[in-house]
């Protein structure tokens, strides 16, 4: 390290050590003052946190649905632009011909859902019911626990057997293990054959509230008013696509096969609408981002109140501190001496505030998350960002005083009282 390096580094250290000792001798006044600071850096560091835990939670949210994958939904038809009532319509044909004629599919799972009560000897519960086939796992991420999956058996018989998400599981049998019990759907008995893998929790939506049924036995057994009628009707199907392959040609792929099948000319509306995984992900990071930016932005007043506290209490401190300034500069200080001991000042009053606001900022996410089972996340860089934004809001107000101080005639300084 040169020697001028270190003589600059030493200059700091003293500022730092004069600023620290004016602190503490307006104790009170330094406390006040670092309030402003520390309510708005409180502010932005939860709104941020805020911000990356909606991500986090819209990302759950989008992988418990599953990866890579399409969701194509039958919408209400619509002639010459006028909605007529009738649903459009999505079928088992159609989704074995997305199979077989798009390229880049893995796997397709065509589903029926409605809501049931659940009942067994001792405990009852209302739940989700959805009618799968053996592909479902596999488009989705689910995974089994405990016991197996629906069958292509179970599909061709129509069998009455379920596989239960954990929540359900808990609520009807607790501790104890379901698979091989019997639990009545909607009043028609069902052979529990398998538990599935926890997927949590996401945006106060609980994913492992469902079970699961062989597709062709909810058409049988659970219809609903809410249920498609035809034959091979279906509320909803997902379209695994293999990695690498690009979704948004994928989704125009399936988009012309529908549209053929389904007789669709030019410039009609579609009796359906499909959407992609990576469609929900850019969109749900547009919102986010959107959203954090307004909260940002609300909270940064609290810093530019904060800001202008300072400023002030740093002219204050300028007038108080006028003789000991004159004083400083006949015993050889220069100009820049004195504006770097203000400005140093400043930047550690802001550091201060800075400090205590993150401390409160890391317990509250804390309790936030505890209280409302909702992430927020409080990073590293967001540590060191907020301290790093509150000495710069020091630097940045402390500047006019600094100046100020620094411009004051030694003469006239020394002659004040």
């Amino acid at each position: 390290m040169s020697g001028r390096l270190r003589r600059g580094l030493s200059g700091w250290l003293i500022n730092v050590r004069i600023a620290l000792t004016a602190l503490r001798v307006n104790l009170t006044r330094s406390v006040l003052t670092t309030l402003g600071v520390m309510i708005g850096v409180l502010a932005v560091i939860l709104a941020v946190a805020v911000g990356n835990g909606a991500k986090v939670s819209v990302m759950e949210s989008i992988n418990a649905l599953g990866s890579n994958m399409a969701i194509v939904v039958p919408q209400p038809d619509r002639r010459g632009g006028q909605r007529t009532g009738e649903r459009g319509r999505l079928t088992e044909r159609d989704a074995r011909a997305i199979e077989r004629l798009v390229p880049g599919v893995r796997a397709i799972a065509p589903q029926l859902r409605s809501s049931v009560q659940l009942t067994v000897p001792g405990g009852r519960a209302s739940s989700s019911a959805i009618g799968v086939t053996p592909d479902y796992g596999r488009v989705a991420g689910v995974d089994v626990d405990i016991g197996r999956f629906v069958s292509d058996l179970d599909e061709r018989t129509a069998a009455r057997v379920a596989v239960l998400g954990p929540s359900v599981a808990a609520k009807l049998f607790g501790d104890f293990d379901p698979v091989g019990q019997s639990v009545r759907v909607n009043r028609v008995p069902f052979e529990v054959v398998g538990v599935l893998q926890s997927k949590g929790s996401s945006f106060g939506n609980d994913n492992d509230d469902l079970l699961l049924v062989p597709l062709s036995t909810a058409r049988q057994r659970l219809a609903s008013a809410t249920t498609p009628q035809g034959p091979d009707d279906l509320q909803l199907l997902f379209v695994g696509v293999e990695d690498g392959v690009d979704l948004r040609q994928a989704k125009r792929d399936m988009t012309r096969v529908l549209r053929d099948r389904n007789n669709v000319r030019r410039g009609e509306t579609s009796p359906f609408t499909i959407s992609t995984t990576e469609e929900f992900m850019e969109e749900s990071n547009t919102v986010t981002g959107v959203f954090q930016g307004v909260l940002v932005a609300i909270a940064s007043i609290s810093l530019l109140v904060g800001g202008i506290g300072i400023m002030n209490i740093m002219l204050v401190s300028v007038t108080e501190r006028t003789r000991e300034i004159g004083l400083r500069m006949a015993l050889g200080a220069r100009r820049r001496d004195i504006r770097n001991q203000f400005l140093v000042e400043a930047a550690v009053l802001c550091v201060i505030g800075g400090a205590i606001g993150l401390a409160l900022a890391v317990g509250a996410a804390a309790v936030f998350e505890s209280v409302a089972d909702f992430p927020a996340p409080i990073g590293p860089g967001t540590a060191v960002g907020a301290i790093l934004f509150s000495a710069l809001i020091g630097l940045l107000f402390g500047t006019y005083p600094a100046i100020r101080a620094s411009r004051l005639s030694p003469i006239e300084a020394l002659r004040s009282e």
